[in-house]
């Protein structure tokens, strides 16, 4: 085949190690003493968001990439006429678009299909992208999932919409909201969780109170400000016992469906849970850091204290921190990073604590995230298999003939669905790290939790079809599929350097390197341009395919 040789060469020059391009040369923080950081020390940034700079043409790329499902042309254009904080102010402003309302216009609202349309749709489409984008965020860290647990579509929608209205809100709402969500509670079994009786063999459930301290608020360990564990004799410090699960377990009892006159009825998703006397323990109970919850309290007055220690809990900045840094941006944030965004979550410089849109600037705004590895060596995260597929029909403008998005099945075919999750640890842990070289680097790399032969199988092949067949103007498509435009692609596939620096602008922010460039340059010239139709087609599709596909697009930089 004429254009075999030059194929292979640029493959060979993408796929020099998909995690190599995570690995950089560096000390680990994680040896550092945890009195070393100064939380208030930035790197310099040449383009700080809070100047009139306006945005540079790459920098915009990357900054949507962190800040949304995927940069666009229009996105990328809009954004350089302003400044950076100025684009995060615009979308703070923008009405939530919440995922119920449109669920319903659906002819089944508890169809999963639907659902999963429904959310390619905002991912896609919705103009409040920052929100759509921490909402995803957030799902990821407070998880509920439909695997196993029963729970319909509709009440996921009515789930993702609290993160969805709160993201930028305050912690603390969050924190609440989900507790009393049904959907959290019959996922983690508070729902119905009924006050201890030793006569009936009833005991408090304890998985919700595990959770919601190793998951949502404060994790295994004690911290310091910057999210390096405390140490005593050597040994991390853990921040709770099984005797403070215990007595958060019995803080958790006595609450049921929203909708009911019995503890054992009901059925309305849409409505917090509320609570019945009569099987909260109102005992007096003992929880973190030896806090006590009084004897005769009610349900609420008790969720109230439980919630007030949890989220005052100087552990809670550093390690939601951290979880939104690395949902966003980056897999390794420096200790610096992570405490300069824990300062803002402590007080939003207004004595405020948890504020959510204070979280978000420092999070997208620090220097760290702005100058990627010119400020840590160690920048970088995997692309999750969703975030490829929405960048894809965001750049391209993917949909389908009704302006749609039945995308039904994303778990069977790239492996990876939004709320469901197999566990709710994601799809990823936070600190997992490969065997090898990112392990032996004291790094991590949750997403590549989620790497497998089989999954890269059916990913890869996916994307290859999604990218080589579905395309408007593909006479052998059904109108009914999502298909992209490929129209400017074609107007620069005349000149393989126009296409390729194109496609490493508008997908990348120009990270591709110099030698896989010029590698996908002779190979493109191997491919005909064609007439008619299909002028310029097969370069376009080829082209795209092999950027999407390869570590200098998959790996966030």
């Amino acid at each position: 085949m004429k254009c075999a040789t030059p194929y292979r060469d640029f493959v060979a020059a993408l796929w020099a190690g998909l995690l190599s391009i995570m690995l950089m040369p560096s000390a680990s923080w994680a040896d550092a003493p945890a009195d070393c950081f100064d939380p208030l020390a930035a790197p310099v940034y040449p383009h700080t968001p809070d100047t009139e700079v306006l945005t540079p043409q790459n920098d915009a790329v990357r900054f949507l990439n962190m800040a949304t499902f995927g940069a666009t042309p229009n996105d990328i254009g809009h954004l350089r006429k302003m400044t950076l904080l100025q684009w995060v102010n615009e979308q703070f402003r923008m009405n939530a678009s919440c995922h119920l309302d449109v669920l319903n216009q659906t002819q089944n609202n508890n169809d999963r299909a639907n659902r999963m349309e429904v959310w390619f749709r905002h991912a896609v489409t919705a103009p409040d992208q920052l929100r759509q984008r921490v909402a995803f965020a957030l799902s990821e860290i407070f998880v509920v999932s439909d695997v196993g647990s029963g729970i319909p579509a509709n009440a996921l929608a009515v789930y993702y919409d609290i993160l969805v209205r709160n993201a930028f809100g305050n912690f603390r709402d969050i924190l609440e909201q989900v507790t009393l969500s049904p959907a959290m509670g019959r996922y983690l079994s508070m729902l119905g969780n009924q006050k201890p009786n030793r006569a009936q063999g009833i005991r408090a459930d304890e998985n919700f109170a595990r959770e919601v301290m190793q998951l949502f608020t404060i994790g295994l360990v004690q911290l310091n400000a910057a999210g390096v564990p405390l140490r005593e004799g050597g040994e991390t410090i853990p921040t709770y016992s099984q005797a403070d699960i215990e007595g958060l377990a019995r803080v958790f009892t006595g609450w049921s469906w929203g909708d009911s006159l019995s503890f054992f009825d009901g059925d309305d998703w849409r409505i917090s849970m509320k609570a019945f006397p009569a099987y909260h323990d109102r005992k007096e109970k003992a929880i973190l850091n030896k806090k006590r919850v009084p004897e005769g309290g009610t349900a609420e007055k008790d969720l109230a204290i439980v919630l007030k220690v949890l989220f005052n809990h100087p552990n809670v900045g550093p390690f939601i921190g951290r979880r939104l840094i690395q949902r966003l941006v980056t897999s390794n944030p420096s200790p610096q990073y992570i405490a300069r965004v824990a300062r803002r979550f402590d007080d939003n410089g207004q004595g405020v604590r948890g504020d959510m849109k204070s979280v978000i600037r420092a999070v997208l705004l620090d220097a760290e995230a702005l100058g990627g590895t010119s400020v840590n060596p160690k920048f970088g995260k995997l692309r999750e298999p969703l975030l490829v597929l929405t960048h894809l029909w965001r750049a391209f403008d993917g949909n389908a003939a009704d302006g749609t998005l039945p995308y039904y099945y994303p778990d069977y075919t790239i492996g990876q669905a939004p709320l469901s999750a197999p566990s709710v640890f994601n799809f990823f842990r936070p600190d997992y790290a490969p065997s090898g070289a990112i392990k032996d680097n004291k790094m991590v790399a949750p997403e590549f939790q989620w790497v497998n032969d089989a999954n890269n199988t059916r990913f890869y092949n996916e994307l290859f079809g999604l990218t080589q067949w579905y395309y408007k103007g593909n006479p052998y498509v059904d109108r009914n599929n999502i298909l992209i435009d490929i129209n400017n692609l074609k107007s620069h596939a005349k000149s393989p350097d126009d296409l390729v620096n194109y496609l490493d602008f508008l997908l990348t922010g120009k990270k591709l390197p110099v030698d896989a460039k010029q590698a996908l340059r002779n190979y493109l010239r191997g491919i005909a341009m064609g007439t008619g139709r299909d002028k310029g087609v097969r370069r376009s599709l080829e082209a795209l395919y092999l950027i999407m596909s390869s570590p200098y697009y998959l790996i966030q930089r």
